[in-house]
């Protein structure tokens, strides 16, 4: 059985978690929007274009050398009592070490031959200067994990927030104080990891330090039984996120590399949201898949976490599609105005992937499906992607290409779920809802861009400040009338941290009258 101190199986306390993740997730984005803007305004195109392609080569290569572990802590740990996680995460940690050292010695000396495949011989001395990077981070990749399937939501924010600051630091003054170029950011980004290492590895065992431990029964081999999946998952994910990147670094040139690299990104807060929802639900549906509950309460949960994100996920993607041009201004300057229409493209996604698939679909034993789905879109992306810059060369129709892909490997993965859960799409979607909101979010930001655009101001801070706040005193009254409340998705929030307020003020009350 899990402890008391397991709380996302109640609605309210699932919503909570969720907005603590959010929070760190949202401090994750806003350090790499920071990051970005500082250093593309002072660093030349090609310095940071090669600093793009560093961390560009470590994520993409991450996903492969993982193995698909990372989803390990949350599907082990959800299913066993406390007294076994920390036996579940000794044995985890080991296999990351391994697996981190090997990553580093490939970075160090395949350094050369990644800077031949990437045509940037400013890669080598980058990249071997970075090699020690996975031995620091990958060891801590679960720790989120942890604290979240045993309820240590403010702890996942103390974590997120220290380590994101000590990245700003460390980058950022490399390049701006140091003036250390390239290579001064790198070995900032290298000093800020360390810091996350020792934090990591301290509060992995955190949920554990006053429980007595036992041996697990797990064995390497349960978990690569189930990791297996996800790992090829992650290696034919590899080539989707890598197809469209690589094909742009290769044949367009650093400079369209880091245009493309800064324009074709998904929704800022897309990944927010659907990250901090992921890992709430996961551990659930986990728990629910080994309970045996009935199809139906996976149905009914589903609604409700695709509802919940699409009336945050769906205004913000339609507010990012009007105010493209000025939001691609604002973060990197107006000499990156013209990766506007390629951030509205991938801006489609956003449409259809409102919750992540993975946590469904590993908990109701849909591994195969998932990992083959993802082999049939990375093979179209590579297929189109060849085809394209030998026929019709340009860097938006590579956009166009992932993004196809993309939706139709998202829809493929929504009818599996349907079928396993013995239910039709329409009833695995609130389509009424997101039709609403969609039509609420549209027609309110259309019209305050229009109500911006008259007023002739120009300043792009000022554009998205006025049109964000128009938008919102448009928006919020609207959807109201079309029966979407917010009020209910908060409420529980409020609930929660009014009854702590009650009860510390009550705590002290007590204490005074003593």
């Amino acid at each position: 059985m899990i402890v008391d101190v397991v709380t996302t199986k109640s609605p309210k306390n699932r919503t909570v978690l969720t907005f603590l993740l959010a929070l760190a997730n949202l401090m994750s984005f806003s350090v790499g929007i920071i990051t970005a803007a500082i250093l593309s305004r002072y660093m030349d195109v090609v310095e940071y274009g090669t600093y793009r392609q560093v961390i560009f080569i470590y994520t993409t290569l991450l996903v492969v050398f993982s193995m698909g572990l990372p989803k390990c802590y949350s599907y082990f740990l959800a299913r066993a009592s406390i007294e076994y996680g920390a036996d579940i995460v000794k044995l985890l940690n080991k296999l990351f070490f391994a697996l981190s050292a090997l990553f580093s010695i490939f970075l160090y000396l395949g350094a050369e031959f990644i800077s031949d495949i990437m045509g940037n011989e400013l890669l080598v001395d980058n990249l071997r200067y970075f090699a020690i990077t996975p031995m620091l981070l990958m060891p801590v990749m679960g720790v989120e994990s942890i604290l979240v399937v045993y309820g240590y939501g403010a702890m996942v924010l103390l974590y997120v927030f220290a380590g994101r600051l000590m990245m700003i630091v460390c980058t950022v003054m490399s390049v701006v104080v140091f003036d250390g170029g390239v290579t001064g950011a790198i070995c900032g980004f290298v000093v800020s990891s360390a810091f996350s290492s020792i934090a990591g590895l301290w509060l992995s065992y955190w949920p554990f330090k006053r429980v007595t431990s036992y041996k697990s029964n797990i064995r390497i081999g349960d978990i690569m039984s189930y990791s297996f999946p996800v790992m090829m998952q992650g290696i034919y994910g590899f080539f989707i996120g890598a197809s469209s990147l690589f094909f742009v670094s290769r044949y367009f040139g650093v400079e369209e590399f880091a245009l493309f690299s800064n324009g074709y990104k998904e929704l800022p807060f897309l990944s927010m949201v659907i990250g901090a929802t992921s890992g709430v639900i996961f551990p659930e549906f986990s728990r629910m898949s080994g309970n045996g509950d009935d199809k139906r309460n996976f149905v009914a949960l589903w609604r409700t976490v695709w509802y919940k994100s699409s009336t945050i996920i769906y205004p913000l993607s339609v507010f990012c599609l009007i105010f493209a041009g000025d939001i691609m201004a604002f973060i990197y300057g107006e000499n990156y105005r013209g990766a506007a229409f390629l951030f509205i493209i991938v801006s489609v996604i956003g449409i259809v992937r409102v919750v992540a698939y993975s946590p469904i679909m590993l908990s109701l034993g849909l591994g195969r499906e998932f990992a083959n789905t993802h082999l049939v879109a990375a093979i179209m992306i590579l297929a189109l992607d060849v085809l394209c810059v030998n026929f019709f060369p340009n860097i938006i129709a590579i956009a166009m290409i992932a993004t196809c892909c993309t939706v139709f490997c998202l829809f493929v993965m929504l009818i599996t779920i349907a079928k396993s859960l013995e239910s039709s799409l329409f009833k695995l979607i609130p389509l009424g809802a997101m039709s609403k909101i969609l039509f609420a979010s549209i027609i309110s930001c259309l019209m305050a861009r229009f109500l911006v655009h008259i007023t002739g101001i120009t300043n792009v801070l000022a554009v998205l400040a006025i049109g964000g706040v128009v938008y919102a005193l448009i928006y919020f009254p609207f959807v109201s009338r079309l029966g979407v409340g917010y009020i209910d998705i908060i409420k529980p929030m409020l609930d929660i941290f009014a009854n702590k307020f009650k009860t510390e003020s009550s705590r002290q009350l007590m204490e005074e009258s003593k």
